[in-house]
């Protein structure tokens, strides 16, 4: 487990029930390659970046921000998204960028982009989308 992974358990564990257990991390942004690609990279410094962790319940969601050089372990707020919530999940993207939408049964939308490439931000960044899912359908 390198530190991000470490990072996340770390904030996640005080959050979980007795029993439940992380299954898998991911490292989630907002971002839009257009608005990268305008800014000529400057957009990609501050917050819009997301450290993510999925139970068999919910799926755990930690701001965080991008500093100069690197991303910062900084835990600027912390919610779960309880997969009981989630009406639907609409996956997308093409080759290593992907997104996912998820539709919530109180009529919002929450949507997240991820590079499959990042697995040095989070282990299960390449089964990330797979694994979320299928801990959604089985809740």
């Amino acid at each position: 487990m390198h530190k991000y992974d470490e990072f996340i358990h770390q904030e996640v564990a005080p959050q979980l029930d007795p029993g439940e257990g992380i299954e898998l991390t991911g490292f989630l942004y907002t971002k839009s390659l257009k608005t990268v690609i305008l800014t000529g990279g400057l957009s990609l410094i501050g917050d819009g970046y997301y450290f993510a962790a999925l139970t068999r319940k919910r799926m755990f969601i930690i701001a965080t921000e991008m500093g100069v050089a690197s991303l910062k372990m900084e835990n600027k707020g912390l919610s779960a998204i309880p997969f009981t919530d989630i009406k639907s999940i609409k996956p997308g993207g093409f080759l290593n960028q992907k997104m996912i939408a998820l539709e919530l049964k109180d009529g919002g939308t929450v949507v997240f982009r991820l590079n499959t490439l990042a697995a040095h931000y989070a282990s299960g960044q390449k089964r990330f989308i797979e694994t979320l899912l299928n801990l959604q359908q089985a809740a």
